[in-house]
């Protein structure tokens, strides 16, 4: 894991690499007056998929040289086409926890080997019309707002809270339980999960650390 300031994360190296090169996990969509294209193939000529707002923030999937210029390989944090931009419109994405992360989301791998980085309880319930009471938890951070929330449910049984940037992205679900919904919203500091009849309050101090 390897984190740098906001002020750091402006240099890019002239040829960005993926994280599992040691590049960034997110680019922010920056120096562009109106919308970035997102392109089919890495070409000025290729098909427009979709297009960025300045400020969108995107998964870095690597990047490469075409026509004289560094395209990157990207999909909108949260999901959405995967294409090309080119990379001159790209900085680092600087997380709530006002740094950039770099290199591969270790967050996963140490939670299901219990190497968490804290532990303690969050309000939860497990049914619709139950009122809330207490689960413990234990939290891995990747940094840069990337985490991995293991709660441990009733009967022995965890569910797990996937964090990127900082933002609560899925769950641990499978056909076993039947797939149950994800969702997810913001008051203040605190993030409301819901998965399925399952709901936990998860504040940004779990993920975030401090």
């Amino acid at each position: 894991m390897l984190l740098c300031t906001a002020a750091a994360a402006q240099t890019m190296p002239s040829e960005p690499v993926s994280p599992e090169q040691g590049g960034p996990r997110n680019w922010e969509v920056s120096v562009v007056s109106s919308w970035l294209n997102l392109r089919e193939l890495p070409s000025t000529k290729s098909r427009i998929v979709a297009r960025y707002a300045p400020g969108t923030i995107l998964d870095n999937l690597g990047c490469r040289q075409a026509e004289d210029r560094i395209w990157c390989d990207v999909q909108q944090l949260g999901g959405g086409p995967r294409g090309y931009v080119s990379a001159e419109y790209l900085n680092p994405a600087i997380s709530p926890d006002g740094s950039a992360a770099f290199g591969p989301d270790d967050s996963a791998l140490r939670a299901g080997q219990g190497m968490f980085d804290a532990t303690g309880n969050i309000p939860c319930t497990q049914s619709i019309g139950q009122p809330m009471t207490q689960c413990e938890f234990g939290v891995a951070r990747a940094g840069g707002g990337y985490a991995t929330v293991v709660i441990k449910k009733p009967a022995g049984r965890t569910r797990a809270i996937f964090f990127r940037m900082g933002k609560p992205i899925g769950a641990d679900t499978s056909q076993a339980d039947g797939y149950p919904e994800f969702s997810a919203s913001k008051e203040n500091d605190l993030n409301l999960i819901r998965v399925g009849n399952e709901r936990y309050e998860i504040p940004d101090a779990v993920v975030l650390g401090g």
